[in-house]
């Protein structure tokens, strides 16, 4: 069994015999640290070889296998828990309602990603807010013994903003998860950096330190040529299909996870005082209430537990609340963005 510690109070567990399994958790959470024993609130992911069928249904399980079809998973009630269907048809059951130990039971062909990227992340948010802390959609990176953060919608460019000021002597806090307490102290989160082939073109001193060049330079070459051919109106049937495996297995290509140490950055390992906390949109000045309040729409978005299984737990088991935090969530985030050196809207 694996286990590991994170911030002041959690213990990440996985029973599993998948090696697959168990190197995605060592590469994402080992940086925190092994599990260091004592009392704590725990995520435990245990492997079992079969989940019961459970009951009632929502969604199908043939656009469920559908990878890409994030939007439309299948959902099945089974007592106090909910079964999750992943893109391959292996199941996940957790429970309805959570405590200091949530328990995730899986099926051994279940996708490493799928637990890891795609459950995890609203867990330690439920947990972290326990602690007196709060998981953020943002990115950061210390400077000169204060915390920059990039905070924003998906795809509003925090990653990019952060590998400019890494690339300027920044070190690493966080990639698109940022942990934050009251006293508006930024917790390092060593998850891996989240990384796609437009980043590299952005920032092209990753370049030689994530690929062999030539590499690259080939992906990109035919990454581009596909993008501009499937632009072209006359690229239909047979022709247009072979350009879009084309595009999609160049972009796979260029697309990783990477730990700041394999790409030579530096990370800070201790908490780290708010400094500038850069919201990426083109909002006004805002009280922190309502700025909070914001933030936490943002956290809401990025929750799978919120904005795909909540709906299905209150259609089949009626009210079931999977995350009664909310309130508490927004005024934390306030008092801690009260600590921010200044607060900053629109571009990084």
């Amino acid at each position: 069994m694996k286990s590991y510690t994170l911030f002041d109070g959690l213990r990440v567990a996985l029973e599993s015999e998948s090696t697959a399994a168990a190197a995605h958790f060592d590469a994402e959470l080992l940086p925190h640290g092994a599990d260091a024993g004592g009392e704590r609130q725990e995520i435990f992911f245990r492997e079992t070889a079969v989940l019961s069928g459970g009951g009632g249904a929502v969604g199908s399980p043939d656009r469920a296998r559908l990878k890409f079809v994030k939007g439309a998973p299948q959902f099945t009630l089974d007592g106090d828990r909910m079964l999750v269907r992943a893109w391959n048809g292996a199941r996940a059951s957790l429970p309805l309602v959570m405590g200091d130990r949530t328990v995730v039971e899986f099926e051994p062909e279940m996708p490493p990603a799928f637990l890891f990227n795609t459950l995890f992340p609203p867990l330690l948010r439920r947990h972290l807010c326990r602690e007196g802390k709060a998981l953020l959609h943002a990115s950061a990176a210390e400077v000169d013994g204060r915390a920059k953060v990039f905070c924003g919608w998906a795809h509003a460019g925090k990653t990019s903003s952060l590998l400019g000021t890494l690339r300027d002597g920044g070190r690493y806090l966080g990639d698109d998860k940022v942990v934050i307490d009251r006293e508006g102290r930024i917790h390092p989160c060593l998850l891996r950096l989240n990384l796609f082939g437009y980043n590299f073109e952005q920032h092209p001193w990753l370049v030689k330190r994530a690929f062999r060049p030539a590499r690259y330079h080939w992906l990109s070459w035919w990454n581009r040529r596909a993008q501009g051919a499937l632009h072209r109106p006359w690229n239909k049937g047979p022709l247009r299909g072979g350009w879009e495996s084309v595009e999609y297995l160049t972009k796979t290509g260029l697309h990783n996870r990477y730990r700041p140490d394999e790409l030579g950055i530096p990370v800070a390992d201790a908490p780290v005082p708010l400094g500038t906390f850069h919201v990426l949109a083109p909002l006004p000045e805002l009280e922190l209430g309502d700025l909070a309040r914001r933030l936490r729409s943002v956290n809401d978005e990025e929750d799978f537990l919120q904005k795909r299984m909540q709906p299905a737990a209150d259609f089949l088991h009626g009210a079931a609340p999977l995350f009664e935090g909310g309130a508490d969530e927004e005024r934390l985030i306030a008092e801690a963005l009260a600590n921010a050196g200044k607060i900053a809207y629109g571009s990084g």
